[in-house]
């Protein structure tokens, strides 16, 4: 399963209101998410920034499985114009796992 960060710029007029939506989302759009091939979500808000970390086996063939559903379509209707740029995936700079992974073994 991997692992993705996604990073958008939520317009401040619109913070309150994003925000609610989330915390109370259609029911049909997260079976659409599910259904596309997405195990996990979970989106964060601070400082005017939705904060969305995912898993799945591959973003791109679960996104467009996703966007091809019509509550999708419905849902980015509502949801890109509060939107005040586009969604970045930051690069993954450090992972701790990875790193003790690659620690040498001491020696006794």
């Amino acid at each position: 399963m991997k692992k993705y960060l996604m990073v958008i710029p939520v317009k401040p007029e619109c913070a309150d209101e994003y925000v609610r939506i989330h915390k109370n989302p259609w029911r049909e759009m997260l079976e659409a998410i599910r259904d596309s091939g997405f195990v996990n979500e979970a989106i964060w808000y601070c400082n005017d920034q939705s904060i969305i970390y995912l898993e799945c086996e591959d973003h791109d063939e679960c996104d467009a499985r996703l966007r091809a559903t019509e509550i999708c379509k419905k849902w980015d209707a509502e949801m890109i114009p509060r939107f005040s740029g586009d969604p970045v995936m930051p690069e993954k700079i450090f992972d701790l796992r990875r790193q003790l992974d690659n620690l040498p073994l001491e020696e006794e």
